[in-house]
């Protein structure tokens, strides 16, 4: 009676063992597959960002605003391009990223105080878009950043963690800026 017993207790620890790791498994791919996606998200917001521009900047241009903040802003433009072309990280894309939109802001700044574009649809319209898809690009980056901080936590927490490295999953990057891109920046500044 005995034997069997322990034989008993061995097969369902076996078992919860089993279904602990099997659960374990979906849990982190689903908060792998949500950290993917959310990350496309954000990437489909940038890109509409980037098409919107386009108009935005020739409004501009043709209103007469000053063409320093138009420079700066066609300038941020192509600095995030190209820091995404370049796949330079989820810090450094964050940066251009964040530099792109305080210049897009520096020109609406510029635009509510010049009386030239107030009633400018043509300047207005591709104003208004790029409001809303900024909006969208915030909302984006949270999702993508707390679904990828969720799925940081699950891989380094004990024991998720053994199931994690078994599968070498490794913790993902979050799309924020870090005081070394911030300081690499300032080093090229300088230097130029």
């Amino acid at each position: 009676m005995t034997v069997f017993v322990v034989v008993t207790i061995v097969v369902v620890v076996v078992l919860l063992l089993v279904g602990y790791v099997a659960s374990t498994v979906r849990r982190l791919g689903r908060y792998s597959e949500q950290t993917e996606q959310s990350l496309r998200l954000v990437d489909v917001e940038l890109e509409r960002r980037h098409q919107q521009l386009v108009p935005f900047l020739e409004a501009a241009e043709a209103s007469g605003m000053s063409a320093d903040a138009v420079r700066q802003l066609g300038g941020a433009r192509s600095w995030s391009r190209a820091v995404r072309d370049r796949g330079l990280g989820l810090s450094a894309q964050a940066a251009a990223e964040n530099a792109l939109s305080a210049a897009f802001h520096a020109v609406l700044a510029e635009a509510d105080t010049g009386r030239n574009v107030l009633g400018n649809w043509a300047f207005q319209g591709p104003a208004g878009e790029l409001a809303v898809t900024e909006r969208r690009i915030a909302g984006a980056v949270r999702v993508y950043n707390d679904t990828a901080y969720r799925l940081s936590q699950a891989i380094g927490a004990f024991p998720s963690s053994i199931v994690a490295k078994s599968r070498s999953m490794t913790a993902p990057e979050p799309f924020v800026e870090t005081r070394d891109v911030l300081d690499e920046q300032l080093s090229a500044q300088v230097a130029a």
